[in-house]
């Protein structure tokens, strides 16, 4: 849904990644329930994950950029801000002649809120690791999620939502302090991003 504020438009799918990766999850579309479990070894970090991380770190920033001032001046020139940005935080180079901001839609569809898809990852982990990990399959903390966050869609402010399901009062103020709370939270846990 998009009917929420934009930080939080992500957390419900981000969070059901997680438990789609889960073992205990997964066991209950086997019909014996022994070859998922027994196939936890083949549940393997993906190498490109931090690459990917840094990758969406790189177009939020870019975001940033073509939705700030710097583009009403007459010489902005988009491809130049990306090729820039790329030389000093990238890890490989853009490459020359190529426009790929004119390929991703995001950047215009998010208007300056590409960074939640990162932010809604770190409190998808942070909500699956303090609340779910553990017992995903627990009904009680499942109707909590959904009597606290799910039910109310975009009729609720999302950080006295979220300040609620974790227990968290610092958190519902939804300020400064909140957002770098958040922004401690670790983003690579639980399931490998979707490659935008």
């Amino acid at each position: 849904g998009t009917r929420c504020a934009t930080d939080f438009v992500e957390l419900p799918s981000i969070l059901m990644e997680h438990f789609l990766n889960s073992p205990k999850v997964l066991s209950l579309f086997e019909a014996d329930g022994s070859s998922i479990i027994n196939q936890i070894g083949n549940h393997h970090e993906d190498p490109c994950t931090f690459i990917d991380t840094h990758g969406s770190i790189l177009l939020s920033v870019l975001d940033q950029i073509y939705h700030s001032p710097a583009v009403l001046d007459p010489s902005f020139d988009s491809t130049a801000a990306l090729a820039n940005l790329y030389k000093t935080r990238g890890l490989i180079p853009q490459a020359p002649g190529t426009s790929l901001q004119t390929q991703f839609g995001h950047l215009y569809g998010y208007g300056a809120t590409y960074y939640s898809y990162l932010f809604d990852r770190a409190i998808a982990s942070h909500v699956w690791r303090n609340i779910f990990s553990e017992e995903p399959l627990n009904r009680k903390l499942g109707e909590k999620y959904k009597a606290g966050v799910l039910r109310y869609g975009g009729g609720k402010d999302p950080w006295q939502m979220l300040g609620a399901l974790l227990d968290a009062p610092r958190l519902q103020e939804g300020n400064k302090e909140a957002m770098r709370e958040v922004g401690r939270w670790r983003v690579e846990d639980g399931p490998v991003p979707e490659r935008h």
